[in-house]
C-alpha cells in the first residue's frame, strides 16, 4: 500500500470518527430573578459543567451594589439590569421593560434552541422579579419554552407591598398563560427543617434549590408537568417534601409519605387538590425494592387511606448511584382551591386598590383583570 492511499485511509477515518461526534448540549436551563433567588442557586455546582443544565441569573444593579454578586458568581452568567429609579414597585420596571427591546434580546443571547425545559426560580415579593416575570414569560410563551415557576410567595403578615407586588404579577402571569406555577410561602420555607442526602441542614433558601436540582434530575419532567397542567387546567402547585430520610429508620416508604404532611410549603386544603405528581429519589441499590410500580402503588393507598384522595396521580423515582438509604420525597399538589388565600391578600392591599380606583396609581382595567382572575375565578 503507497503512502497517498495510507493518508486516504487515516483520513477517512478521522472523516468518520468525527461524523460520529455529537455536541452535548444542556437542554435544560435554571434562571433566577432577583437576590433571594441568586442566592438559593448561586453556589450550586448542579449547573453550567457541560451538558448539565445551564443556569444565568438576572439581578438589578441596585442589589449588586449592596451585595457584590462578582465574589460569588461568574460574571458572564449574570444579568444585569440598570435602571435610574429603584424598582420598588413591580409596574415601574415592567413599564420600562415594554418599552425597551434591549431586555428581549439579552434574553435571546441565554435562552437558545436546545434549551427545552426551563425552570424559572424566583421571590414574588420583590419588586425586580415581580417587575421582570410578566415579560420573561411573555418571551418563553413566544419561543414555546416549557416552563415550571418555583415561586416564593411573601406571608401574609409580610408588607402591603410585597403582597402587591406577587398579587399582581402572577395575576399577570396567570392572565398570559403561564407553564405550572409551584408556590411555596415564605414562613413556611423559613421554618422548614429537614436534612439533605448527606444529611446536613436542609432550610429557608436551600430547600428552593434542593427541589430545582431535584426537578432537573428527572429529565423530561418539566415538559410532562407542562403538558399535565394544560391538559388538566391546573396552574397552580404547592410542595409537600420530605429529605434525607433513612429507609433503616422509617422502615417503610409509607412513612416517609407520612412526614410529607408535618412541614408543608404552604398551607392548603389538601381535599381540594386535583392532581398529584410524586418525585421519588432513592440509591440506585433500592431499585428493585423501590420499583416506579411498587411507588405507585404506595402513592394510591397513602392518598385514599389518609387523605381520602382519588384523584389523578403520577409517579416517577429518581436512582441515584450513591451508598446509603436515604430517600427523597417531593408531592406537588395542583389545583387545590386558592381563592380564600388571595382573598385574604387583597384585602391586605385595599389600600393600592382604593390608590388605583381613585387616583389612577396604575391602569384600572388591567387591575380589575387580575383582581378577578385570582379572586373571583
Amino acid at each position: 500500500m503507497d503512502s497517498n492511499e495510507t493518508d486516504f485511509n487515516v483520513l477517512r477515518q478521522i472523516k468518520a470518527h468525527i461524523d460520529q461526534i455529537h455536541p452535548q448540549l444542556p437542554s435544560q436551563i435554571a434562571i433566577t430573578l432577583g437576590w433571594y433567588a441568586f442566592k438559593a442557586l448561586m453556589d450550586s455546582s448542579h449547573f453550567n459543567r457541560g451538558n448539565s443544565p445551564s443556569l444565568f441569573h438576572i439581578i438589578h444593579t441596585k442589589e449588586s451594589d449592596l451585595r457584590p454578586y462578582d465574589k460569588v458568581a461568574n460574571p458572564d452568567d449574570v444579568l444585569m439590569l440598570d435602571t435610574v429609579f429603584e424598582p420598588h414597585y413591580w409596574f415601574d420596571l415592567h413599564a420600562h421593560l415594554q418599552a425597551s427591546p434591549d431586555f428581549v434580546g439579552d434574553l435571546k443571547e441565554r435562552i437558545f434552541g436546545y434549551h427545552e425545559e426551563v425552570i424559572t426560580v424566583c421571590s414574588l415579593s420583590e419588586g425586580v422579579t415581580s417587575g421582570v416575570l410578566p415579560t420573561l414569560n411573555s418571551h418563553l410563551n413566544e419561543e414555546k419554552k416549557d416552563n415550571v415557576y418555583l415561586a416564593v410567595l411573601p406571608s401574609i403578615n409580610h408588607s402591603s407591598d410585597a403582597l402587591f407586588n406577587a398579587f399582581s404579577s402572577l395575576g399577570l402571569l396567570l392572565l398570559q398563560g403561564a407553564g405550572p406555577i409551584v408556590l411555596m410561602d415564605r414562613s413556611n420555607l423559613d421554618s422548614f427543617i429537614g436534612v439533605n442526602r448527606v444529611g446536613g441542614l436542609l432550610t429557608g433558601e436551600t430547600i428552593i434549590r434542593y427541589v430545582s436540582e431535584m426537578i432537573l434530575d428527572k429529565r423530561g419532567l418539566v415538559k410532562d408537568l407542562a403538558k399535565l397542567s394544560q391538559s388538566f387546567k391546573v396552574d397552580l402547585f404547592t410542595v409537600l417534601m420530605a429529605t434525607g430520610s433513612s429507609l433503616e429508620i422509617y422502615e417503610n416508604l409509607r412513612n416517609i409519605l407520612d412526614i410529607t404532611l408535618e412541614q408543608p410549603l404552604m398551607e392548603l386544603d389538601l381535599s381540594t387538590a386535583s392532581l398529584i405528581y410524586v418525585l421519588v429519589r432513592a440509591p440506585l441499590m433500592l431499585q428493585g425494592q423501590l420499583s416506579k410500580g411498587y411507588i405507585e402503588l404506595q402513592v394510591n393507598d397513602w392518598l385514599k387511606e389518609r387523605l381520602n384522595l382519588n384523584v389523578p396521580q403520577i409517579c416517577e423515582p429518581i436512582y441515584v448511584d450513591e451508598f446509603n438509604d436515604r430517600i427523597d420525597v417531593v408531592i406537588l399538589v395542583g389545583g387545590f382551591d386558592s381563592r380564600q388565600l388571595f382573598r385574604t391578600i387583597n384585602e391586605r392591599i385595599s389600600r393600592f386598590n382604593r390608590l388605583i380606583m381613585e387616583h389612577g396609581f396604575y391602569d384600572k382595567e388591567v387591575w380589575a383583570e387580575i383582581q378577578g382572575r385570582l379572586v373571583k375565578e
